[in-house]
């Protein structure tokens, strides 16, 4: 069985059923990967989810919800001066998102302050993949960050790989440069990345998923898949580069988890032993299924509709 960790925060998330009417439930972008990734091969992978949460009933109702996604919560830590941040969701009628958020406190931003008090590398290991995203890296403080990269060069030594999404959010990081500097370290250090062609415009200027694919080759990234929405995605591994086309949606109801499915579902395809180019396929297809419906996180119900037609071996 593959051992995976997953770094970052799982808020509360309160979606709009109808006006002044709002769902509770739990999501983050990290956790929204790991929730699909864990889903879509339940039987291959063990998934360590790496945060901190508070002591509170909402706290333990978060760790009672990742046990339930049969999530493994060894390394979600707990402090008594803080709780899990909050945002609320509101979509228009073309399914387009409006957040608003309230983590200032949230308790994810201790995560590493407190693992390094506890733990060392040794904690994290054995491990075949340690994930993390622009957003983990966004909700630390400098000297967490720091210590973070220093982690992820211990991991890599041992021959862990490592993933990363950017994930850009321009509210949570002092400015552009600082946010550029901290995502080429990450990039250097990954051995997978998938960008998302929308976040490179906005914070390198790219005009193109071509661009994205030649700037982090540069960084030495040996595998790329970004994102571009309905165009598909522009992958790169082995040297070579594929398309992949956008799998058409009926209805787009919420796109709240788009990429964070198509993360979670490439993940478990790449672990699988699926090529690049089959675990887009299937990443794809989940994407897809996933924004037809309200919120981040699809019902299992609804999940295993999906699964009895789609599948890890129906792309294999």
């Amino acid at each position: 069985m593959k051992q995976v960790i997953i770094f970052g925060e799982c808020m509360v998330e309160l979606f709009q059923l109808v006006d002044n009417v709002y769902h509770q439930a739990f999501a983050g972008d990290v956790y929204n990967t790991a929730v699909y990734c864990k889903r879509s091969a339940a039987a291959q992978l063990n998934l360590k989810f790496l945060s901190a949460v508070g002591t509170d009933l909402v706290s333990d109702k978060l760790i009672a919800q990742l046990e339930q996604e049969k999530l493994d919560s060894s390394l979600v830590l707990r402090t008594k001066t803080a709780r899990p941040g909050l945002y609320m969701i509101n979509t228009d009628c073309f399914g387009e998102r409006s957040f608003v958020y309230w983590r200032d406190s949230s308790a994810a931003k201790q995560s590493l302050a407190l693992f390094r008090q506890h733990h060392t590398v040794e904690r994290l290991l054995p491990a075949d993949v340690f994930y993390f995203s622009g957003i983990s890296l966004a909700i630390l403080s400098l000297e967490d960050r720091t210590y973070l990269f220093t982690l992820i060069k211990e991991l890599k030594a041992q021959g862990v790989q490592i993933v990363f999404d950017p994930n850009y959010r321009p509210a949570l990081w002092p400015d552009a440069e600082i946010c550029r500097a901290n995502f080429d370290q990450a990039y250097a250090l990954s051995d997978i990345a998938l960008p998302g062609l929308d976040d490179h415009k906005v914070l390198y200027g790219c005009s193109s998923a071509g661009d994205v694919l030649a700037q982090l080759q540069t960084l030495g990234v040996k595998e790329i898949i970004v994102k571009n929405g309905s165009s598909g995605v522009l992958g790169y591994s082995e040297g070579e580069s594929f398309q992949c086309p956008a799998v058409p949606v009926k209805k787009v109801i919420d796109t709240t988890a788009a990429g964070d499915s198509f993360n979670g579902g490439y993940l478990a395809g790449r672990l699988n032993g699926l090529s690049p180019l089959a675990a887009c396929q299937y990443a794809a297809t989940l994407a897809s299924f996933v924004v037809e419906h309200t919120g981040a996180i699809v019902t299992k119900e609804q999940f295993r509709g999906f699964s009895s037609r789609f599948n890890l071996s129906t792309f294999s």
